[in-house]
């Protein structure tokens, strides 16, 4: 809400700007016009003749003439510049705003692995509980840790991209058999929900790739499409195929669906669909990013589409086929 109302604060500034100029140009056009109508009555009572007074008119409508065209330029140029002024206030407010977001998710993200680890230790501290429920514990703790792992490492990762971009480690890879692992890790880790995966996948992709990286950033599509679904069965439909140019790999998902809006700007730096102060799902709009410059590291490209809310997304993933 508070970010709407700075966006309109700025374009209010702005149309008010705008019929600021409009008026004075309009009054400074009405200002010429009867200083020109002035001229020529004095012209007339001091006693020329009507030849005279009309080649004053000429002479003074092609010198508006001229000069109107000057500030019709300076006006558009006005114009454009507050244009441009309102598009970089509304562009750093919506930057603050992505970073508040960011700040609120991380500091929650950080929060929640951290609480959990304090009390499974203080379990097993405690002379309370038995040997067998303290053995139950360090997987649970470990899972956490993962958890934690991951959160710096994505911070991590997005700064590199944005100091030098990222480095790949390429090497000879099955593209196939590295899917597939990823696959059977986010089934494992996603044991909260219930998952159906309908697979359509080309069979031994040879590839030239960084496998970690890949491995992350379908990683990262894999979580958002399991994360953001409501339904009690997630369904996935995974294809790997490949043409003359390009190896694509589509995630289509039953999940909330995206907005016309939201395609492109889900792959944004610290972007996240909604508010985050009423959002539940964790997250710190780091994932997606990762993944689109991995992509595009390897030369290739991620693209979402979606038909509306409560729609399912499809995510397509594209690499070159020399690798």
């Amino acid at each position: 809400m508070f970010h709407g109302i700075k966006n309109k604060r700025e374009l209010i500034l702005f149309l008010l700007l705008t019929l600021i100029v409009l008026a004075q140009a309009i009054w400074w056009i009405i200002f010429m016009a009867r200083l020109t109508d002035e001229k020529v009555t004095i012209a007339g009572q001091l006693g020329a003749d009507g030849a005279f007074m009309e080649n004053i008119a000429k002479q003074e409508i092609n010198r508006q003439i001229m000069v109107g065209l000057e500030g019709v330029f300076f006006l558009v140029l006005i114009l454009a510049g507050a244009w441009l002024i309102y598009r970089a206030l509304v562009r750093a407010e919506e930057h603050k705003f992505q970073q508040q977001n960011f700040l609120m998710a991380v500091t929650h993200e950080l929060k929640t692995p951290l609480a959990s680890m304090k009390i499974y230790l203080g379990s097993l501290q405690s002379p309370k509980i038995s040997d067998e429920k303290k053995v139950e514990l360090i997987p649970k703790i470990k899972r956490d840790l993962l958890r934690f792992e991951k959160l710096v490492g994505d911070i991590l990762e997005a700064g590199r991209f944005e100091r030098s971009g990222y480095r790949l480690n390429k090497g000879p890879m099955n593209l196939t058999s590295a899917v597939e692992e990823v696959l059977e890790q986010m089934v494992t880790q996603a044991s909260e929900k219930e998952i159906k995966i309908d697979k359509n996948l080309s069979d031994d992709l040879p590839y030239s790739g960084d496998q970690a990286a890949l491995g992350r950033a379908l990683g990262a599509v894999l979580e958002n499409s399991i994360k953001y679904n409501e339904n009690r069965l997630v369904q996935l439909q995974i294809k790997l195929e490949t043409s003359d140019k390009n190896i694509v790999l589509s995630v289509t998902d039953n999940g909330i669906g995206l907005k016309a809006s939201d395609t492109k700007q889900i792959f944004d730096r610290f972007y996240r669909v909604g508010d985050e102060m009423k959002r539940n799902q964790p997250g710190t709009g780091l994932g997606l990013f990762l993944a689109r410059e991995i992509f595009k590291a390897h030369g290739g490209e991620i693209t979402a589409a979606s038909d509306g809310l409560g729609q399912g997304t499809t995510i397509t993933m594209r690499l070159p086929v020399n690798g």
